[in-house]
């Protein structure tokens, strides 16, 4: 055992402080303490440059305080007795591409009725949303504001959610545990995660009245506590963005929720286009732009609900041998078509292999919102698909052009180009890889990699271990074993992905931040670990000593930094 591990370990509330700056994502942000108030039942924090760290709603009570309830009658509706019985929709897309013309979808509905909630009403029991009643996975479509879409029921309007039936007055509504909402800054909706937009307007312009009382202060929300409830705010600006969350995530967990959203919508219209769009008219409706996105934007929302990635700022790569990883990345760079900036392979929200400029990277964001882009559709896997996307991190005033296609069941070839005539190229580059990927066996050997569940804990031999994430800052990339017994059950899976947040949460704490994190509770123990080159979260049971957990964990750094080359790209090919 390291001396400095001892010293740390033999107090659990020792701390050292880090002095080394965070990434952008988890930069810690000041925040100011409240002055309480006895006539409103939640506190409002706020950033204000004129040093005030709380305004009351007390102050116009006619006009805030009412309006304040109203808005919490969102996150406390009762409950009824029994359950209106509705119908849910199917999509199922059938995308035809022709070159030269406006690509065109054709939209085939099917109906079956929606028995999960109808019984969970019946039963009262409480739904959360962070778990998903089924996992049909064909329920999405791929509809760009490029694309025109037509209807074989004319009086059918628009892509219909699992949960799309829903409004305000719906039983199980206020039972989901966290929504997400974005308005414009005149409390037009325009997304819900639940519900209906249109049904929800009345809500929207009472959080755009609660935003416009801070303005008007020279003020801006951040965040109101109001019982279990956290309401979070982000103010983008013609955009609001609001979490109502009552999952334990931290505020600037949840902030970050709302960025990854916020990108999303960027990255269909990029901020140069949604700035002059609002410039010249205040109260517009966006929804007429975003149509068809919604499918993305709901993936995104459940994705980031239980996905490491989001939370740590990094990506996850399949696990490869060095050789094989670095023999596709040679192919890829001896086929790939002129002008061209990224290439990449990718399957199941994970990272093959990525070919780029030599003086310039991808940022984690901007990856996820490519895996976001891909998996949010079954469309991509059957065509190759041309389209256009816009990477905030990389230039969020532009458009990019991807090219999309499946090279195999599981497996997901991507070119981005800024030029957006190089379609038939990249089609002939994806033919020529297929081809020398096949002659020598690689392309099968990926296939394998991509059906491969991950590694086990049983595989890595850390005594008393049962789960961890291990982030290389030095690479932005993490990984993780695959879930077995005692998380093997989704709930489980659930819980212990909330003691992440929990411990990801103190170790970047905005007042003090944590090189070492011990803590124990009834079913498990776990450490959490900073230093300048990664970041180490373990799993251990509730029983295991601070001398075996020590040791455990340099076992384990031992065993990460063995596979290194087989867990991360180590060294991405350039050109």
């Amino acid at each position: 055992m390291s001396p400095i591990m001892e010293e740390i370990l033999s107090d659990s509330n020792s701390i050292l402080t880090s002095d080394e700056p965070l990434s952008p994502t988890l930069q810690p942000q000041r925040r100011l303490k409240s002055r309480p108030t006895t006539q409103i039942s939640f506190d409002a924090y706020s950033s204000s440059s004129s040093g005030s760290s709380i305004k009351s709603f007390n102050t116009t009570p006619n006009k805030v305080d009412t309006g304040a309830d109203y808005l919490l009658g969102l996150i406390s509706k009762s409950n009824s007795n029994s359950a209106t019985s509705s119908e849910r929709t199917k999509i199922s897309p059938f995308h035809n591409v022709k070159i030269g013309k406006r690509p065109h979808s054709k939209i085939m509905l099917t109906k079956e009725a929606s028995s999960e909630e109808e019984e969970l009403a019946q039963q009262n029991i409480c739904i959360d949303s962070d778990v998903p009643l089924d996992n049909n996975g064909d329920d999405s479509i791929i509809s760009r504001n490029d694309i025109s879409v037509t209807l074989d029921d004319k009086e059918y309007s628009g892509y219909r959610r699992k949960y799309g039936h829903e409004d305000p007055q719906s039983i199980t509504w206020s039972r989901h545990r966290k929504h997400f909402f974005i308005l414009s800054s005149a409390g037009k909706p325009i997304y819900t995660r639940y519900g209906d937009e249109s049904r929800i307007s009345s809500y929207m312009g009472v959080i755009q009245a609660i935003v416009s009382f801070f303005a008007d202060a020279d003020d801006t929300i951040r965040c109101i506590n109001a019982g279990q409830h956290k309401l979070v705010f982000l103010l983008k600006g013609p955009l609001y963005l609001v979490a109502v969350s009552r999952t334990n995530e931290s505020e600037m967990q949840l902030r970050d929720q709302l960025s990854y959203l916020y990108n999303q919508i960027v990255s269909v219209l990029t901020t140069t286009q949604l700035t002059k769009i609002f410039e010249q008219r205040v109260n517009f409706d966006l929804r007429r732009l975003l149509g068809g996105t919604e499918p993305f934007l709901d993936n995104l929302a459940s994705t980031m609900s239980d996905e490491p990635g989001f939370m740590f700022s990094s990506i996850q790569c399949v696990r490869m041998s060095k050789d094989l990883r670095d023999k596709v990345g040679s192919i890829m760079q001896s086929i790939k078509p002129k002008d061209l900036l990224y290439a990449m392979l990718i399957t199941n929200n994970k990272l093959l292999t990525l070919l780029r400029p030599r003086k310039h990277s991808l940022h984690p964001a901007d990856l996820h919102l490519v895996f976001n882009m891909v998996n949010g559709s079954s469309t991509f896997r059957s065509v190759e698909s041309w389209t256009p996307i816009c990477l905030p991190k990389f230039n969020n005033k532009g458009f990019l052009h991807a090219y999309v296609c499946y090279i195999a069941s599981n497996v997901c070839l991507l070119f981005i180009s800024p030029d957006k005539d190089k379609f038939f190229e990249c089609s002939e580059a994806k033919n020529l890889l297929k081809e020398e990927l096949s002659a020598c066996n690689a392309l099968q050997e990926i296939e394998k990699a991509s059906q491969n569940e991950g590694y086990s804990i049983a595989d890595i031999g850390v005594p008393g271990l049962r789960h961890f994430i291990y982030k290389s800052r030095t690479h932005v990339q993490y990984t993780s074993p695959a879930f077995v017994a005692p998380y093997g059950d989704p709930r489980e899976k659930q819980k212990l992905y909330k003691l992440y947040c929990y411990t990801h949460d103190r170790m970047h704490s905005r007042l003090r931040p944590l090189k070492v994190h011990y803590y124990v509770s009834s079913t498990e123990t776990i450490l959490g670990w900073i230093t300048c080159s990664f970041e180490l979260y373990a799993v251990f049971g509730p029983l295991i000593s601070k001398s075996a957990l020590t040791s455990s964990s340099h076992t384990l750094l031992r065993w990460i930094k063995k596979e290194e080359e087989s867990l991360f790209i180590v060294s991405s090919p350039v050109f």
